[in-house]
């Protein structure tokens, strides 16, 4: 109750904010890959199609702008990304995607493609973007789009919405691990794992999570932090 409510406000307090109009056949939140997906394909099958595309990102990725810096996709490039611009560097005489089980784009591979997927959009002029902005509704239906640093609001008219975005968390979106830890414990995110394995500071590591991320900094341990494998130790939660 306590969420909706909030909700309300907020869509209550942009309505009354509301200096600019913009009108779209959909409006897509959520600038991940999903999101930017749709948002492709629906350009090349409905050539009249208008899109307004609203995240609280600055840039478009989704949980990829909050990833690791050693992080890979866990499947081949030419798996990955929108239908309209090939990812994979890997191509056949045609030009063609060629399958590649070594070809994992990293992240910042990806985050610089999704940019210029993004400008593509923009070029077309069938798209408005709205990055670093929120989205909320009023108890009428009315739709409103909010600039996180300026305030600025926008009410907006559209014939569909979609609604891709999602609340998961990535280890370096949370203020601290799920869960108590001794205060002589130094506990980081994957995203500082490079800059505490330069530090020469620490000895012995812990890794919580058997997933593709903790599996991510193990690897990322033996073979660029230089660590002998008897200083790590890995917490594995359930069978793996």
């Amino acid at each position: 109750m306590g969420k909706q409510q909030d909700q309300n406000k907020s869509a209550a307090a942009a309505q009354a904010a509301a200096t600019k109009e913009k009108a779209a056949t959909y409006l897509v939140i959520g600038a991940g890959t999903a999101g930017l997906s749709f948002i492709d394909s629906l350009l090349t099958l409905d050539a009249n199609a208008t899109v307004i595309l609203v995240d609280r990102n600055s840039q478009p990725g989704g949980h990829w702008t909050k990833s690791y810096p050693y992080v890979r996709l866990h499947q081949a490039s030419c798996n990955y990304g929108v239908n309209s611009l090939p990812l994979s560097n890997i191509r056949d005489k045609k030009g063609n995607e060629r399958f590649s089980v070594n070809d994992l784009a990293t992240g910042q591979e990806i985050k610089d493609y999704y940019k210029v997927v993004v400008e593509q959009f923009r070029e077309c002029g069938r798209v408005h973007l709205y990055f670093n902005c929120e989205y909320s509704k009023d108890d009428s239906g009315n739709h409103f789009v909010t600039n996180i640093d300026t305030n600025d609001v926008t009410r907006v008219s559209c014939k569909k919405i979609v609604v891709v975005h999602s609340n998961v968390l990535v280890p370096s979106m949370r203020k601290g691990p799920p869960f108590p830890i001794d205060s002589s414990i130094n506990s980081a995110p994957l995203n500082e794992l490079p800059t505490h394995v330069a530090s020469k500071q620490y000895k012995k590591y812990v890794v919580i999570g058997a997933g593709k991320t903790g599996s991510d900094a193990i690897t990322y341990l033996l073979r660029n932090g230089g660590v002998d494998q008897s200083a790590i130790t890995w917490i594995v939660s359930r069978d793996v």
